[in-house]
């Protein structure tokens, strides 16, 4: 029987696909539900899934990031996404994923459900991977095994970069195992990972596969690094990630907004080893950093080149490290100005980050001086020189954008939004924004609506 789980937000959505499809006709079976992407990860974690129906519109994960994740994880699991005719360009994103088919839900009528399980299950066979069903014998009591994983995408051994033994086994569409590998067969290729497993005597041949996926989704991520030794995986020793659930997130991006990552070395190297020592689930780690992403283009936008950009698809934590490394480079150098002492232009710094955070404040280039301990004059003349304005006039802009943002994003009053940004007169607040912004604050929300 082919094993399905169903992913969508709506229950009822859900519970009629489950009662009115003829899933057992087609030699199916429904084993589980969830209502969301986060949800149906767990579910594969522990059950044994072959085809999966998903919404492509859900929150908290979305069906295109359950997509990516399902075919890193669990590349056998084929896919079906259910859409609505307005998502069509998500289906043409879940199709490069490698969905097998779509089902429009306005086309789920009662007598339209055999032909579209009909399609599946003809899909489903025809596209069926072939490496699940294929184990061979020499897993059988192995106590040691070599697991080559693909980074990114799907491949064969032919475009691996390396030369594969006699006998090796290919676990999972992009996952190779070996119980014995010659160094010298093994070349450096930058797409593929090998791990080194130990005490599987116990294990039987699916339990060897699914402790292979367990790691790749857990504490791979934190352990694998090209430059390093391969890593030894002990059976019995791999844990879950998500163990510091309730870890405050809060108060981990307060220190990612402030600059001292930025500006100092030692703090940047604690932060990191932080990150490493609380094993955030990567999907979690990728949302949180791609929100602080847009936490700092607002925060820096005035001296960087070009936005920051944040890659989605890090397959192990160097790469987000490398990554985290060229972002602080790149706003340090942007702020770098020779003729200041680096304390001077620290101090510069958190003026600036804290003018972004309290702009609703008010404070004055007098008070913001006293802050970062330094004369107002000298404060005055270091900010102007640093960021490229005075402080006054960089104030004013980063409220009015912060203004623009409300006004597009929200439906909050005119009055609420000159508060938020520091302005407790609404006509002045106005008149403000229609000096240096071209039109008044009810003209521009209107005309970015329309577009």
């Amino acid at each position: 029987m082919i094993k399905v789980l169903i992913v969508d937000d709506e229950k009822i959505v859900r519970k009629g696909l489950v009662s009115f499809m003829p899933w057992q006709d087609f030699g199916m079976v429904v084993v589980g539900e969830a209502n969301n992407g986060e949800n149906a990860l767990q579910f594969l974690e522990t059950n044994k899934v072959d085809l999966l129906l998903t919404d492509l519109s859900m929150p908290v994960m979305s069906g295109i990031e359950l997509m990516k994740e399902v075919r890193r994880i669990h590349p056998n699991i084929q896919i079906v996404v259910l859409t609505l005719h307005q998502d069509f360009e998500y289906v043409q994103e879940a199709l490069r994923l490698g969905a097998i088919d779509y089902i429009a839900k306005t086309q789920l009528e009662k007598e339209q459900f055999k032909d579209v399980l009909s399609r599946i299950s003809s899909l489903f066979d025809t596209k069926k991977p072939t490496g699940y069903d294929s184990y061979r014998d020499e897993l059988d009591q192995v106590d040691e095994l070599y697991v080559i994983y693909l980074l990114n995408g799907q491949s064969d051994d032919s475009s691996m970069g390396i030369v594969l033994p006699k006998g090796a086994i290919e676990l999972d569409a992009g996952v190779w195992g070996m119980t014995y590998l010659p160094p010298e067969s093994l070349t450096s290729c930058p797409d593929y990972a090998m791990i080194f497993f130990r005490d599987l005597k116990e294990l039987d041949r699916k339990s060897i596969v699914q402790l292979t996926r367990v790691y790749r989704r857990n504490e791979f991520f934190y352990e694998y690094h090209p430059m390093k030794s391969i890593p030894i995986v002990h059976n019995g020793t791999i844990s879950t990630l998500g163990e510091n659930a309730d870890y405050d997130l809060i108060k981990l991006k307060r220190k990612w907004l402030s600059p001292d990552w930025i500006y100092e070395d030692q703090a940047f190297e604690t932060m990191l080893q932080e990150l490493i020592a609380i094993k955030l689930p990567p999907i979690r780690l990728t949302r949180l950093f791609f929100s602080l992403s847009d936490e700092w283009n607002r925060l820096y936008e005035q001296i960087l080149i070009d936005p920051i950009v944040m890659d989605d698809s890090f397959a192990y934590f160097a790469q987000f490290e490398s990554w985290l490394r060229n972002v602080r480079n790149a706003i340090h150098q942007a702020n770098s100005k020779p003729q200041y002492s680096k304390e001077i232009q620290n101090s510069i710094a958190k003026a600036a980050n804290m003018a972004q955070l309290m702009m609703n404040q008010s404070l004055s280039a007098g008070e913001m001086a006293q802050i970062v301990n330094m004369s107002s004059s000298y404060f005055s003349q270091c900010f102007k020189q640093i960021v490229g304005k005075t402080y006054t006039d960089y104030l004013r802009d980063i409220r009015l954008e912060r203004a623009k943002h409300y006004l597009i994003n929200t439906t909050k009053t005119i009055q609420w939004i000159a508060e938020q940004v520091g302005y407790n007169d609404e006509k002045y607040f106005s008149r403000l924004f229609r000096e240096h912004v071209g039109i008044l604050p009810s003209d521009y929300r209107q005309t970015n609506k329309q577009v």
